[in-house]
């Protein structure tokens, strides 16, 4: 669940508030470092990215030198040392559960949360045996940030340097429960942590207590949202498209008439 997400539509968005709300610091942010700087970065434009594939994609994180934009890899190195046998085990998390978010990552939560700027993101509706991916996105076709937690980690014998995210999730809002209905998912209905754009800043202040990040750990109201199915596009025959904005038109399935 919540393994796909979209960011296609990102920057020409926030180049477009830059013009219409010049106090838009995000899109300021990217303004800065997407064309002022340009060819220092680009940022990620994906249809979908599919996050078992690892992609690199453009996320927002703050630091000594405020925020900033940084290419990373999804899928967050983690290890942890059973507490009984001593066994060290390794794993990449793509999401992270805001329910254990402060229990498996107490060090990430506090001082490396991050944002991802995205322009929807996909889930699967289970039906009559069949799977049927959907395409949430904004009411306004504008903007969803995801809360995450980043880390930087350096490789001891090659000296290189790896930067991973996880996405973290939430227990669903209406409209979620509807759509991720797989009945195997071990957790349950998720939807991904959807921060509200005026609390962005807030997400990424450095100074936050628990019980304020707690507080942000929330599902969005469904009241934001709105999904419409779309191709399968991890079949094999609908690989050509996912570069390429079929994988976002609306799809009509017969199974689903009346259903939505």
């Amino acid at each position: 669940m919540c393994y796909w997400v979209g960011t296609k539509n990102v920057r020409e968005e926030m180049l477009r508030r830059k013009k219409e709300k010049p106090e838009d610091e995000i899109a300021q942010l990217v303004y800065k470092t997407f064309v002022e700087n340009q060819g220092a970065m680009a940022f990620r434009e994906h249809f979908v990215a599919i996050g078992k594939a690892k992609p690199e994609i453009s996320v927002i994180v703050s630091g000594s030198r405020g925020k900033q934009f940084r290419n990373l890899r999804w899928g967050l190195d983690w290890s942890y040392t059973d507490g009984k046998t001593g066994k060290q085990y390794s794993r990449e998390l793509l999401n992270s559960t805001a329910e254990r978010v402060f229990f498996q990552h107490g060090d990430l939560i506090y001082r490396k949360r991050c944002l991802i700027p995205i322009d929807g993101y996909f889930e699967y509706f289970h039906f009559g045996g069949e799977t049927f991916p959907f395409f949430i996105q904004p009411v306004d076709r504008g903007i969803f940030y995801a809360g995450g937690i980043w880390d930087n980690k350096v490789n001891r014998e090659t000296g290189e340097v790896s930067e991973t995210f996880s996405i973290i999730t939430t227990p669903p809002n209406n409209l979620a429960k509807t759509l991720h209905n797989n009945p195997k998912a071990p957790n349950g209905p998720r939807m991904l942590l959807l921060i509200p754009e005026e609390k962005t800043g807030t997400y990424l202040d450095a100074n936050l207590d628990p019980s304020a990040i707690r507080e942000l750990l929330k599902p969005l109201p469904s009241v934001h949202m709105k999904a419409h199915p779309v191709i399968r596009f991890q079949r094999k025959e609908n690989m050509d498209y996912l570069n390429t904005e079929k994988v976002r038109e609306p799809e009509d399935y017969a199974e689903l008439n009346g259903l939505f």
